[in-house]
Parts: C-alpha cells; sequence; structure tokens
C-alpha cells in the first residue's frame, strides 16, 4: 500500500512537471509565457485565399475570400434580428508572430447604427471605411480593405447577439482555438 501511494504521487508529480515545462516550452518570445492562439487543425484541402467554416451551433456559416486588394467575408444564415440589442459579425485575422492583426468589423446596433470597418490589433476603436456591408435576407457581406503588411497564418470569426438575455458568441471550433488560414501568394 505504501508502494502504490509512493508511486502514484511520483507520477501525479512527474505530470505536473510536464505540463509546467510544456508550457514553458510554448512560451513567447517576451518571457510573459502568451505564445498567442494556436492554430486548429483542419483536414479540408485549403485553396490558397480562401476558407470557410460552420458555426458551431449549426446555425450559419462563414466564407472569407482573398483578393488582390482586400477580404470578402460572407456570413449565411445568421441573420440580423430587430428585436436584437446588438449584433456582431467579426473575423479576426492574424500571424504566428502575432505582428499586425486586424478584425474585420461589422455590427449593427439599435442604438448606435452601423459600425463597419477594421480593428487593428491592440485597439478598442474601429476604422470605419467607406460604404455598407450588403444584406440579403440571412446573408451579410462585407468588402474590407488588405493591409499589405499582414500575411495572414490562421482566421477567427465570431458572430455575437447581445439581447435582453444576455450575449451569446458563437465560433467555429469547439475549442474556440483559430484556424489556419492560407494566404494568396
Amino acid at each position: 500500500m505504501g508502494m502504490n501511494r509512493r508511486i502514484g504521487m511520483l507520477l501525479a508529480g512527474a505530470a505536473l512537471v510536464t505540463t509546467a515545462l510544456a508550457g514553458c516550452a510554448s512560451g513567447g518570445t517576451d518571457g510573459s509565457g502568451d505564445a498567442g492562439p494556436t492554430p486548429t487543425e483542419t483536414t479540408a484541402a485549403t485553396t490558397p485565399g480562401t476558407a470557410a467554416c460552420d458555426l458551431v451551433t449549426g446555425r450559419g456559416s462563414v466564407t472569407l475570400e482573398e483578393t488582390a486588394d482586400a477580404y470578402r467575408i460572407e456570413w449565411t444564415g445568421v441573420p440580423v434580428d430587430p428585436d436584437d440589442n446588438r449584433t456582431t459579425y467579426e473575423v479576426q485575422l492574424g500571424n504566428d508572430e502575432m505582428q499586425g492583426g486586424v478584425d474585420l468589423y461589422i455590427q449593427y446596433d439599435t442604438v448606435t447604427g452601423t459600425t463597419y470597418g477594421v480593428m487593428p490589433q491592440g485597439s478598442n476603436a474601429v476604422d470605419p471605411i467607406d460604404g455598407e456591408p450588403e444584406t440579403s435576407g440571412d446573408t451579410i457581406v462585407g468588402t474590407f480593405p488588405k493591409d499589405d503588411a499582414l500575411t495572414p497564418t490562421w482566421w477567427s470569426p465570431k458572430y455575437t447577439v447581445i439581447d435582453d438575455s444576455g450575449a451569446t458568441s458563437t465560433v467555429c471550433t469547439d475549442d474556440g482555438q483559430v484556424m489556419d488560414y492560407e494566404p494568396l501568394s
């Protein structure tokens, strides 16, 4: 009995040390241990400049199409409901170095109206872009200018509704992680 207890404690200690070392090994360059998001592996073949996913709720999907000068984001199956206080459609684009990431952002708010633009990494302010997002039935389309300084390697869509019962956000992966993205060359 004493030997089994010692072996159990030894195994538990080894697991803790392994976990701690794994955390240190994946740490960022600033010593904070925060290496940024880890892309979720995808099994589908990727076509450079395109990506698509279904929201985990089974209600809606998102597609991303990159052109030479813009990103076109299409949300399908997640319409703006006039009874909601705020509906937000956003796609984060970033890279493993976490340099120059952006949020491509559309928000419909019953008080402030429509917000349409790009939110640079580290900012809480949306830089508005010309025009309005396209809406047709349950489809929302935004076309966002491309930042040549950013070469994204991952993307992360999020759909959020705020109504009288609170906020509900929906993403494309069960674990909430970002997804791999292969940009145009």
